[in-house]
C-alpha cells in the first residue's frame, strides 16, 4: 500500500493527503540530504528504525525548526504520518498504526495542547519520553556496553570517561541492522555527537585527527582541532577507513560550499 492510500484510510482530507506526500517527496527528503547525511529519498525507507534515526536528525536541523513553525508544524505532522505508516507496513496491518487522523481532529487536539494548564504531573510522562529517547541515541545496552570496552570507556575524541553522556554515535548514518558495527560507530560525548550528525566535525581518515569547521565559532570546540583519536586496541574494533572517507568528504563538501 502506497503512503498515499494508507492516508486515505486514515480519514485524511485530500489537503492534507497532497500536503504530508508533498513534503516527505520534497522539503523532508532535502533537509534529509542536506543535515541528515542520507542521499536516499525518504519515500525509498520502508525501516522503520531507519526512519526514526533520520527523522531525529531532520528534527534537530535549524532550517526544520524555522519551516516547521512557520508552516504551523506541518512538516513534523508528515513526518508522524510516515511513521505510521511504516509501522502499519510492518506489522502487516494498514489500520494496526492509528485510529482515524483526520484534520478536524489534528487541529482539535492542537489546540487542546495549546490551551491546557500546565500541570507538574504531567512531567512524568515527559520524563519518560526523554529517557526512552536517551537509550536510543546512547545504543543498545548489549551492543553499547562492546563498544564501551572497545574505547576503554572514553570518549574517542575528548577522552572523557563520563559514562551517561557518552554516546554510540555511527560513523556513517544508520541504515539498518547491518550498520550497527563496533566498526562503523564512535564512543563520543553527547555534544560531540551532535557536532559528528550535523558534519561539523570529522576525522581525517590519513591522519587520524579530528578537523572542526569553521561554523563552529566556540573556542572549546575550536580547541580540539587536530586532536588525534583514539582508536580500539583490537584491529578489528577500529573505525572503518571507507566509513571515516565517507564521512570527510561530507565535511569536507560542507565546509567548502
Amino acid at each position: 500500500m502506497k503512503f498515499e492510500d494508507w492516508m486515505v484510510s486514515q480519514g485524511l482530507s485530500a489537503s492534507s493527503i497532497k500536503k504530508y506526500a508533498g513534503a516527505i517527496d520534497g522539503r523532508l527528503t532535502d533537509w534529509a540530504t542536506g543535515h541528515a547525511s542520507t542521499r536516499k529519498p525518504l519515500r525509498t525507507i520502508h525501516d522503520s528504525q531507519e526512519f526514526a534515526a533520520l527523522s531525529e536528525l531532520i528534527e534537530g536541523s535549524d532550517i526544520f525548526a524555522e519551516r516547521n513553525a512557520r508552516g504551523n508544524h506541518m512538516y513534523g505532522a508528515a513526518l508522524k504520518h510516515y511513521a505510521r505508516y511504516l509501522t502499519a507496513l510492518a506489522r502487516n496491518d494498514d489500520k494496526a498504526a492509528a485510529g482515524p487522523f483526520g484534520p478536524e481532529l489534528e487541529a482539535m487536539e492542537a489546540a487542546e495542547a495549546l490551551m491546557a494548564p500546565f500541570e507538574p504531573k504531567n512531567q512524568e510522562d515527559g520524563r519518560e519520553r526523554v529517557l526512552r529517547a536517551l537509550v536510543r541515541r546512547q545504543g543498545q545496552p548489549q551492543f553499547r556496553a562492546g563498544l564501551i570496552g572497545a574505547y576503554d570507556a572514553r570518549c574517542a575524541i575528548t577522552r572523557c570517561p563520563l559514562l551517561v553522556i557518552l554516546e554510540a554515535a555511527h560513523i556513517t548514518p544508520y541504515l539498518g541492522a547491518g550498520t550497527n558495527l563496533v566498526s562503523n560507530e564512535l564512543l563520543l560525548r553527547a555534544d560531540i555527537h551532535t557536532l559528528w550528525d550535523r558534519a561539523l566535525i570529522a576525522i581525517n581518515p590519513t591522519t587520524m585527527l579530528l578537523a572542526v569547521s569553521s561554523e563552529v565559532k566556540d573556542a572549546t570546540y575550536q580547541s580540539l582541532f587536530g586532536t588525534p583519536v583514539y582508536q580500539p586496541v583490537t584491529a578489528s574494533f577500529r573505525p572503518s577507513m571507507a566509513a571515516l572517507q565517507q564521512q570527510w568528504s561530507i565535511f569536507y563538501s560542507s565546509s567548502t560550499a
